[in-house]
């Protein structure tokens, strides 16, 4: 079938002062019925039209979600570790309008001529949309990324503050707080509430274990004396007994009847462990490696 220009399939016959023939003769109506068949040809013409830019922008839609997926995709492949202006370099600053552009603009307006023209005003419509949407997503990714960067930097200066403790004299209570002080000025700075109640709570535990560590370097037999004394105290007879079930300050003098406090976020399954280990190590049955935290 022959295609018909839509500009010629949209018009009608001629009303003006033209040739005209009654209704009711027989030219008169097959010029009446060729107009209603040019005029039903033109719709269908443009509703297949219409319905061909309907289909075009579906696959340019596409192509411009999966553009804007690889460039987030290689934005945070590039951002720096602690995500620092990845939002702002893909979506830009919208404060009512765009102050700054980021790449999703560029990306989409270089799409907006590729669209048919009928689809064009309602896809340029949807710009603000996806913006939104996709700040989501760029919000949501650098603060993960801050998050795995706090938690990062928090792991190595936690190792290198348990470090010092391990290697200190575990008699200088002064240090031993000092460096438990600094350790929870650090944590104080995290961003994430969850994260620093976690870190706190970890930080209190591995600084007793730290402080046990230097305790067994010192002096093993006094650890294990030490290690155990709170759990005997909490037995039941309200005496504070070693893991011989002696005094401890009656050997040390200087210790404390009650036990060393510093120890006292010390699990009782850790408590327990190290204690034995001490009273292993202060036997001369194991070695102590103090860089990789195990006895062997």
């Amino acid at each position: 079938m022959a295609t018909i220009p839509l500009q010629l399939a949209q018009r009608r016959l001629d009303t003006g002062s033209v040739l005209s023939y009654p209704d009711s003769s027989p030219v008169g109506a097959a010029m009446q019925g060729f107009g209603d068949e040019l005029s039903a040809v033109a719709e269908r013409f443009r509703q297949q039209k219409q319905q061909q830019d309907a289909f075009d922008a579906e696959v340019i839609g596409r192509e411009l979600n999966g553009q804007i997926a690889q460039a987030e995709k290689e934005a945070i492949q590039n951002a720096p570790a602690d995500g620092r202006g990845l939002h702002d370099a893909m979506y830009g600053q919208a404060r009512n309008g765009v102050v700054k552009p980021g790449l999703f603009d560029k990306i989409f307006d270089s799409t907006v001529p590729k669209m048919p023209e009928s689809q064009r005003a309602s896809f340029i419509r949807q710009k603000e949309a996806l913006r939104l949407a996709g700040s989501a997503r760029m919000a949501a990714q650098q603060y993960a990324r801050r998050q795995d960067y706090e938690q990062a930097e928090w792991s190595k200066a936690q190792a290198a503050e348990l470090n010092a403790i391990a290697q200190s004299d575990p008699d200088d209570s002064a240090t031993f707080k000092a460096i438990r002080r600094s350790g929870f000025d650090f944590i104080a700075k995290m961003g994430s509430p969850v994260a620093r109640q976690l870190a706190e709570t970890g930080w209190r535990s591995n600084t007793a274990k730290a402080l046990a560590q230097a305790m067994l370097a010192k002096d093993p037999r006094r650890a294990a004396e030490m290690l155990g004394a709170a759990p005997a105290a909490q037995a039941g007879d309200g005496e504070t007994t070693g893991a011989d079930g002696t005094d401890p300050s009656a050997k040390n003098p200087n210790w404390p009847a009650s036990g060393d406090d510093r120890l006292a976020d010390l699990t009782p399954d850790d408590r327990v462990a190290l204690a034995r280990l001490a009273g292993d190590k202060s036997d001369g049955g194991l070695s102590y490696n103090t860089d990789l935290w195990f006895w062997i």
